[in-house]
């Protein structure tokens, strides 16, 4: 397995408060890495600080985050603009907050492409056609001319996934894809994952307090509690032999919190 993303003895801290510690784990290309844990664990603080985005009252303290080779804590902010987006690409779990609500579908794709490759309209347009088709959009071309706040919360989570298939990110980071969306599209938003992963060979960190997305999608879990990850597993052994009291109380209470 070829591992893409490592972070080393990360914490994060606001004010004198620590919200993360000494985090340790890794991501491998074509695998899911699920991170679950309750409201308050951690788990988003964990996903900004990767990319880079966390809020200005947080501060890294100590740690390493690194994407192959590259220690991303080294990176200038325009180094660190290059791969964000290009190679690690993050699904919010609120999508209308990613988008600029006066500027089309189209526009986005536009501004998104031209920011890490040299196209021409035309080249953007197909390529943008094409991603959405690929998330099973309905008439992607007519999309183009929508507003987001025209379509619904399942179709824009599917247009962000598409955005990102069109950059060919090697690292997808869903924090909390599902929590927003009905059953139904729950289920479109996890297959689409999951064909992501076998055919485009990305690493994907699944963050979810959702034991059902875990079995679903996750071939690796990490658990964490209170800042911390208390326990690693592929996903067989985090069901069936759980070695934290945590662990063991979250799979016997079976349910989402």
């Amino acid at each position: 397995m070829k591992k893409v993303l490592e972070v080393k003895d990360l914490s994060v801290k606001i004010g004198e408060e620590k919200i993360l510690t000494s985090i340790n784990l890794s991501a491998y290309q074509g695998r899911v890495l699920g991170i679950i844990g309750e409201s308050g664990s951690g788990k988003t603080m964990l996903c900004q600080a990767i990319m880079q985005s966390l809020p200005s009252i947080a501060q890294i303290t100590h740690g390493e985050i690194f994407y192959q080779q590259q220690d991303l804590l080294k990176l200038s902010a325009a180094q660190l603009r290059a791969y964000r987006g290009r190679h690690l690409s993050i699904i919010m779990q609120n999508p209308s907050a990613a988008f600029d609500h006066i500027q089309t579908i189209e526009r986005h794709f536009r501004e998104t492409l031209k920011a890490h490759f040299v196209m021409t309209k035309n080249e953007i347009r197909q390529l943008a056609i094409e991603s959405m088709s690929k998330v099973n959009l309905p008439n992607p071309e007519q999309l183009l001319h929508y507003y987001p706040f025209q379509l619904s919360g399942g179709m824009l989570q599917r247009v962000m996934i598409a955005l990102s298939l069109a950059i060919q990110a090697s690292i997808y980071i869903a924090d909390e894809p599902t929590t927003a969306l009905d059953t139904v599209n729950q289920k479109q938003v996890l297959t689409l994952f999951d064909r992501i992963r076998l055919e485009t060979e990305a690493a994907i960190l699944l963050v979810t307090h959702d034991l059902g997305v875990i079995a679903e999608l996750a071939d690796d879990v990490a658990v964490m509690y209170k800042g911390e990850i208390i326990e690693q597993a592929n996903v067989y052994d985090f069901f069936d032999a759980p070695q934290h009291a945590y662990t063991k109380k979250l799979l016997q209470s079976r349910i989402t919190f």
